[in-house]
């Protein structure tokens, strides 16, 4: 905890500084408690080498701490590359710091992006909708047709 509660981080976040900071000690609690279904894992990890994904989130609110630990656990157990998995801090305001981010124009955190090419192709925002895996894998069965129809 802050001073003035929990901690904020802006910009840039990295699995370790979230591992290693007692601040963040639900990050460790929320990967070991969480349970996925395997199937939707399998599909993304069939996937994982054409997407890149970008999470926005505030440390200090709790849609982001329940998301956060949720999506990094799918991320490991689909064995998505780290280079491929970008995080960012956002402040209360929504600004990150990095104007690459803020270009997502996101309004609701957490948000999670699914990019292909640099193109995005979906989004998970303000919290799963079933649950991360399975809206991640949703969004990847949609790229999917689209590019078998085209």
């Amino acid at each position: 905890m802050g001073q003035n509660g929990p901690k904020v981080v802006k910009g840039k976040l990295e699995l370790k500084q979230l591992s290693n900071d007692s601040a963040f000690a639900w990050f460790y609690t929320g990967v070991n408690k969480y349970d996925v279904n395997a199937n939707m894992v399998n599909y993304i990890k069939t996937n994982k080498d054409k997407i890149k994904l970008v999470a926005l989130v505030n440390t200090a609110d709790e849609a982001s701490r329940k998301l956060l630990p949720a999506f990094y656990k799918v991320m490991i157990l689909a064995s998505v590359p780290e280079e491929n998995i970008q995080m960012f801090g956002v402040d209360a305001s929504g600004d990150t710091g990095n104007p690459a981010a803020d270009g997502f124009k996101v309004k609701k955190y957490p948000t999670i992006l699914v990019l292909q090419d640099g193109k995005e192709e979906g989004r998970i925002s303000g919290g799963a909708k079933e649950s991360v895996e399975q809206d991640i894998a949703q969004i990847l069965m949609k790229m999917n047709a689209k590019k078998k129809s085209e």
